[in-house]
């Protein structure tokens, strides 16, 4: 079937709806439709996909709205029929339709909805496609299956699965494309290197589980701070990374102070004790001042965090010199009064 291999080339879910959204005309000549996915929460149906000139279902229901859904099989209704119609329908009951769940691997993904706008005149509308109809879904739901299957082993191979944070691999491939993207564009970029202090000490007195604890506590606060354009990362260890495309080094120091004391205000407790004050030092680069490639920049962000934990911890320092063969010198911003 052309749909079973178009959506084999597909490799993302966005791909594959605009394929859908574009052969299910063709493939069902006539008929108006969508394709609903169930989020991974399983809180909600959103729709994906649609076509023809009717939209007889709301974008977005929960589950429970739909029989199909309730039922796993098939539902139908329309003029004449006495079966209920799905909480999800916005018409008036006047056209037909049909929800069918899309089920692979032993999961149900969401479900294919058609609507016949001229139903009472046509009551083997439906009857007449069933064949194509099966083997629509069939190929529909098995090719949704395998694209979140592709995503879910995607996601596990560039995420760090303590923090859910991007890890050192996803980092480095993308930050040398940004970092080509800001040369070619004649944009700055900053790296911030960031590593908890005496973060042995936390898992020698509170064990391991605390330690957890804190690694997650902190990439939180990384996210709260970032912007969708920051790439921020488990480098490893306790070593956090965060790259701001577009930003420029006087940026990236008031980021990075800003994070130091966000980090420090956090209240941890584990089991029922308290974990204690929580610092990390940072570490602050700029393309192009220190460094025009991605190991230029982590070296000098790098020497940098060394030199904040050496000059007493908490605090952070930015990395000014750019000469290959030397250790940077370093710039300390101050500790606010009182933080």
């Amino acid at each position: 079937m052309k749909l079973g291999e178009l959506l084999q080339a597909c490799v993302t879910f966005p791909e594959a709806f605009s394929v859908v959204g574009t052969a299910m005309a063709e493939f069902l000549g006539g008929l108006s439709g969508t394709v609903h996915l169930t989020s991974a929460s399983r809180n909600l149906v959103e729709e994906m996909a649609h076509w023809g000139d009717v939209r007889s279902s709301a974008t977005q229901f929960a589950p429970e709205d739909c029989w199909a859904l309730r039922r796993g099989q098939e539902h139908v209704a329309g003029p004449g029929m006495l079966t209920p119609r799905c909480a999800h329908i916005t018409e008036n009951g006047k056209k037909g339709y049909v929800c069918m769940p899309l089920a692979a691997q032993g999961e149900t993904l969401g479900i294919l909805h058609l609507c016949e706008p001229n139903a009472a005149e046509k009551p083997q509308w439906l009857a007449e496609r069933q064949q194509i109809l099966r083997g629509v879904v069939d190929t529909l739901a098995l090719a949704l299956a395998n694209l979140r299957l592709r995503e879910t082993l995607r996601q596990q191979s560039i995420r760090d699965p303590n923090t859910g944070l991007f890890n050192r691999r996803y980092l480095e491939e993308t930050s040398s494309r940004e970092l080509r993207r800001m040369e070619r564009s004649g944009q700055p970029l900053v790296v911030i290197m960031l590593d908890v202090d005496h973060f042995k000490q936390f898992n020698d007195t509170f064990g391991h589980e605390a330690g957890d604890l804190v690694l997650k506590q902190v990439a939180a606060t990384l996210i709260e701070h970032a912007r969708d354009s920051d790439v921020v990362s488990r480098y490893g260890g306790e070593e956090f990374a965060l790259v701001m495309p577009g930003s420029s080094v006087q940026e990236g120091a008031e980021r990075a102070e800003a994070l130091r004391q966000a980090i420090r205000k956090l209240h941890l407790t584990h089991r029922g004790r308290t974990l204690g004050t929580v610092t990390a030092s940072f570490g602050v680069a700029a393309y192009p001042e220190h460094g025009v490639g991605w190991a230029e920049l982590t070296n000098a962000a790098d020497h940098a965090l060394y030199d904040a934990k050496g000059n007493g911890r908490d605090r952070v320092a930015i990395a000014l010199g750019n000469a290959p063969d030397e250790r940077p010198p370093i710039q300390l911003v101050p500790s606010p009064k009182g933080s």
